[in-house]
């Protein structure tokens, strides 16, 4: 469940780099005093074990160099949830469960994109004034049945609370949908995306240009919700990482 700030000095003069991770290759940031910046990201129910994490580095489209470096993954306590929740908001018909279906495969489909340049930087802004996250990762059960865990954080906030864009990037997605209701999606390059659902407005389009604290919405309470908040998550490189992390991340 937490993302890995990658941060490399290559040895030689390069003039890219990319890292490897997972079997995808996601290129990194190039910082102005020649180093390389990237973000990785351990699933929140990725299982222990050893992994290797391959940074290479090129100059002039020909490799210079390349380091393979050991990654452990350890595991991590989660909290459990148990929720009870109206039947009509947890049993659907047939024509929702294909509305869900479809919806799911085409977020997958955005958050499998690895676009270049990477247009994030550090630190990342959160996405509201008033920050106070709850837990990530939660093991949930619903009506006594497990479900799958929360893969974000959500925030109790007046509705028409701004919410503002944690860093550079491009809206893969600004739409309706079922469980999220009106969710933006930004794609910060380089395999990072952040989340944002339950909102009451936005203020973007898909394909816009968005900068580190433009508006892109207010918070609501659309989609699957119980009342005004919002739900916040973090894709990096393919994982559903902690967001409080990523925000923790230090900025040199």
């Amino acid at each position: 469940g937490d993302p890995v700030l990658v941060r490399v000095a290559p040895a030689m003069p390069a003039d890219s780099l990319s890292v490897r991770w997972r079997g995808h290759t996601y290129p990194a940031r190039a910082e102005r005093d020649g180093s390389f910046l990237a973000v990785v990201g351990v699933d929140l129910l990725e299982p222990p074990g050893a992994e290797t994490l391959s940074v290479v580095a090129r100059r002039g489209g020909a490799v210079v160099s390349r380091v393979d470096l050991p990654v452990e993954i350890r595991e991590r306590s989660f909290p459990v949830q148990e929720l009870t929740l109206p039947r009509e908001m947890t049993r659907f018909d047939e024509a929702t469960l294909a509305r869900i279906r479809r919806e799911s495969s085409a977020l997958e489909e955005r958050f499998s994109r690895i676009t270049d340049p990477v247009r994030w930087s550090l630190p990342f802004l959160p996405p509201v004034a008033d920050f106070r996250p709850g837990s990530f990762g939660a093991r949930r059960w619903i009506n006594g049945e497990p479900r799958s865990p929360h893969a974000g954080i959500d925030m109790v906030l007046p509705e028409g609370t701004p919410v503002r864009a944690i860093s550079d990037g491009t809206v893969a997605f600004s739409g309706e949908q079922f469980f999220g209701g009106t969710s933006v999606v930004l794609d910060h390059g380089g395999g990072l995306f952040s989340v944002y659902y339950h909102l009451k407005e936005t203020s973007v389009s898909e394909g816009q240009r968005v900068a580190r604290g433009d508006r892109i919405g207010s918070v609501g309470a659309s989609g699957r919700a119980t009342g005004p908040h919002l739900h916040f998550s973090v894709r990096a490189a393919g994982g559903r990482v902690d967001p409080v992390s990523l925000l923790a991340l230090p900025p040199r």
